[in-house]
């Protein structure tokens, strides 16, 4: 089986030199101790850095499919753009999303070509149960969207789930774009992208494993599968103010961006019930947001 492991990165090159680094870990580590049942490629598409991030991987990791973006590309264009590669030109039969700021367990890989060897793994949209290395919590076992409006991300305090076995599955909704297996085929035979029109940055992993759901492909977590996230590099909006809060409703790089998550509840919601969620959502994060700026 090939794997392909698709990274978009963009001007945050220590960032991605600490992720690239501990990947290639976890992948020796497969290669020293796996029954090499699976070959991993790496593809990693940088969206016109400037800060000499092509360059580092081309001379530090030169068995790195580098692909080149103009910018423009965000999340879902540079998935896109390394799914298409990955597909056409290496022939995967998984890709795997990946962020260049999360780290496998060590036995990360090991347990990959242990969990696709069963058949319960098969044409299944797959993802990895994330946590924190700094405290140990579970961040996500996947996420949940209900048609009345229900949105949001399963934890330990919501689902407790307890099993670490390669065969434990534990059932969700969508999926979130770092440590999910996507495979080739339903791409192959669906033309199933990602959204890069609508949802360039935020939503478009969300979007699509919903859209896989819908399909009839089971969407479930593999919880002995742990990948850690290192840092929170995402933007947090409406935290400093008054303007930044403004900001945050309208810019690409918020995922609180108002337009991009009415087109989301409007694509996958009940009409007019789902939208008692997305105003819960707003309700709560303008009501914080005013409360911190008030206090500044």
């Amino acid at each position: 089986m090939k794997f392909c492991i698709l990274i978009a990165v963009y001007n945050r090159l220590e960032i991605t030199k600490r992720g690239l680094f501990v990947l290639f870990e976890a992948l020796d580590r497969y290669r020293s101790l796996g029954q090499g049942h699976c070959q991993f490629e790496v593809v990693v598409v940088d969206d016109g850095s400037t800060d000499g991030s092509a360059e580092w991987i081309a001379k530090n990791f030169n068995q790195v499919h580098l692909l080149s973006g103009d910018g423009n590309l965000w999340w879902s264009g540079a998935t896109n753009l390394a799914a298409k590669y990955s597909i056409e030109k290496l022939n995967a039969d998984y890709l795997l999303l990946w962020n260049d700021d999360i780290a496998p367990d060590a036995d990360y890989f090991l347990k990959v070509e242990k969990l696709f060897a069963m058949p319960s793994a098969a044409g299944a949209v797959i993802g990895s149960r994330i946590m924190s290395r700094a405290t140990g919590a579970t961040w996500s076992v996947g996420g949940y969207f209900s048609k009345w409006g229900g949105y949001g991300m399963y934890n330990e305090t919501l689902s407790n789930p307890l099993g670490k076995g390669p065969d434990n599955f534990f059932d969700c909704d969508w999926l979130p774009g770092m440590g999910t297996f996507v495979p080739a085929s339903i791409i192959r035979s669906h033309q199933l992208y990602w959204d890069e029109r609508h949802f360039p940055q935020y939503h478009g992993d969300s979007d699509y494993t919903l859209r896989c759901k819908k399909l009839g492909f089971p969407v479930r977590t593999c919880l002995g599968l742990v990948i850690y996230n290192e840092s929170n590099n995402s933007v947090k909006p409406g935290k400093n103010g008054w303007k930044v809060l403004v900001k945050s409703l309208v810019s690409m790089r918020s995922n609180y961006n108002f337009r991009k998550r009415w087109i989301f509840y409007r694509r996958h919601g009940s009409f007019p019930f789902a939208f008692w969620g997305l105003g819960k959502t707003y309700f709560f994060y303008i009501g914080a947001s005013l409360k911190q700026a008030y206090l500044k």
